[in-house]
């Protein structure tokens, strides 16, 4: 059964205002600094797919912190100052992959939605009621009123693209919703129990799991020590009241079998079991439970999980949600390598999307067999300054301060070590998503092969992109770059060395590169930066 979106549409839902997304048919990776909707995104789509918010209908959990904040401010600040805006509204729509063979879907098909495709799909509308419309009017115009939404005048709806309403149980998907967060301390085991059973256990087992636990309550009663103490209980009686007093369990509806047990694992309390087990232990579960789901959306499934089981959990997700599609927030760059760096969305501050889908295969497959490239890095940084290793690192590091009195993370530029051979695949990524980037590079003693190399970068093609390098082919790699720029005596005096000519220093240096690195680092004398690097750190 081929069902997929194809892509959300929110306006108005938290930070979201006409927010598009595009979307894969199989694995999404959204990606995005931090404050920039990524878990809302992940709510949006799926209370637009079962008509949920925080596992209750929407109806009954509209509150005022759901909607747009700069939208509701923009409201009170006109009516109160007499003038006419819009209430505040959220809409969010799910668009369908159309697939005629199936009929439910088609049931959803129309052309009610904001841009007017004819297609399958869904629409959840929070709205204000207009039977309360004049009372809000009344309300936001109240200067002594708080500018907080009163969602008591609110209303949800839920359609389909057709213009009908939807009932949750003929919809021909389900969508399941993994977020670790829910595996908490106190807190968590009896929720994380609810969400197994309602993704695992079968109608039947679910009857018989209650059925058990009422005659587990009956037995309790039966115990020779419960009927002695509430024999006892009854005789002596109690000053409070006239009444017979006993202990009993609970019967209420409150005290149902989900609220009285815990997940066990090797018979320790769940509760009691590492966070990176809870973890992986509710996502696999999850996954393997969710047999009806078509939409996987998961919550930053790096948390608390080691580098090895992260890699076993990508597995259990390329394995077990084949064929169906995964909405997935991360902080990972191993996660988004894992999964295909072509199938990231990168969601930025503005509300903006960028994809990486038109990478080269060569580079999707670098990156993916070799996940261990920190791209994220590149993609989130405000500036990136490229590397060939730790020694250049440092150095730039250190000249970057020199001139700025900050190292450059501190200004939100990131200083990536990540070899030679892997900056035209960084490039690609930086070229597509016009990242700003420079790339300190060795020139190996053969200045004509590195133009070469890098020729649409150095024609000026591509103006966030920079290349940075010495044009001197007796200048091949860092350590000839910092004596030419220094002083034999400078050098020897920082690094603690007494060497009496230049190629003994550098073949010294050659074979200590990194410690020599630090060193220069570290000192407290000031030294001279070669040309090339001094380019690179320029604002």
């Amino acid at each position: 059964m081929d069902i997929h979106l194809t892509r959300v549409y929110v306006d108005g839902f938290k930070r979201f205002t006409k927010f598009t997304l595009e979307l894969n048919s199989t694995f999404n990776i959204i990606v995005g600094d931090n404050e920039t909707g990524k878990s809302s995104l992940l709510e949006a789509v799926g209370l637009v797919l079962t008509g949920q918010y925080d596992r209750r209908l929407i109806q009954y959990a509209i509150d005022p912190y759901l909607f747009n904040a700069t939208a509701v401010a923009d409201f009170f600040q006109k009516r109160k100052n007499g003038g006419h805006l819009a209430p505040p509204k959220i809409e969010i729509e799910a668009y369908f992959h159309d697939n005629p063979d199936d009929p439910v879907l088609t049931r959803l098909n129309g052309s009610a939605n904001t841009m007017n495709e004819n297609c399958p799909g869904l629409v959840l509308t929070i709205e204000v009621d207009p039977n309360h419309a004049e009372e809000l009017s009344s309300y936001a115009e109240d200067s002594s009123n708080p500018a907080i939404l009163p969602t008591e005048f609110y209303r949800s709806t839920w359609r389909s693209f057709s213009g009908g309403g939807v009932n949750f149980k003929h919809l021909p998907f389900r969508v399941a919703l993994i977020d670790t967060s829910l595996a908490r301390v106190h807190h968590g085991p009896n929720k994380y129990i609810s969400q197994v059973v309602d993704d695992v256990l079968s109608e039947d087992q679910r009857r018989e799991l209650s059925l058990a636990y009422k005659r587990l309550r009956h037995g309790f009663m039966q115990e020779s020590g419960v009927l002695a103490i509430n024999q006892h209980l009854e005789k002596q009686g109690s000053p409070a009241t006239t009444k017979k007093l006993t202990v009993q369990m609970d019967v209420s509806s409150r005290a149902t079998w989900d609220n009285a047990i815990s997940a066990h694992l090797d018979d320790l309390p769940f509760d009691c079991a590492g966070r990176g087990e809870q973890s992986r232990v509710q996502m696999r579960l999850s996954i393997a439970g969710a047999e009806q789901s078509r939409v996987f959306l998961i919550e930053e499934p790096e948390n608390h999980l080691s580098h090895s089981n992260l890699n076993m959990f990508m597995e259990d997700i390329r394995k077990d949600c084949a064929g169906r599609q995964v909405i997935i927030t991360t902080h990972s760059a191993f996660v988004l390598n894992k999964l295909g760096i072509d199938n990231l969305r990168l969601v930025s501050s503005s509300g903006q999307t960028m994809s990486l889908a038109s990478l080269t295969a060569g580079t999707k497959d670098y990156f993916m067999k070799l996940p261990g490239y920190n791209t994220l890095r590149l993609i989130l940084s405000k500036r990136s300054i490229l590397v060939e290793g730790p020694s250049d690192e440092l150095i730039v590091q250190r000249v970057y301060k020199d001139k700025y009195g900050k190292l450059p993370l501190e200004d939100g530029v990131d200083v990536i070590s990540v070899g030679a051979l892997a900056f035209n695949r960084f490039l690609e990524i930086a070229q597509l998503l016009s990242l700003d980037v420079r790339v300190v590079t060795d020139n190996d003693g053969d200045v004509a092969a590195l133009k070469s190399k890098y020729e649409k970068y150095l024609t000026g093609s591509f103006s966030t992109i920079k290349i940075c390098y010495d044009d001197d082919d007796n200048y091949k790699t860092l350590e000839p770059q910092l004596l030419r720029a220094n002083s034999l005596k400078t050098l020897n005096s920082i690094l603690g060395t007494t060497y009496s000519d230049d190629n003994s220093l550098l073949k010294y240096m050659g074979q200590n590169k990194t410690d020599c690195a630090l060193k220069l680092f570290e000192s407290l004398a000031k030294w001279a930066a070669p040309k090339y690097i001094t380019d690179a750190i320029e604002k």
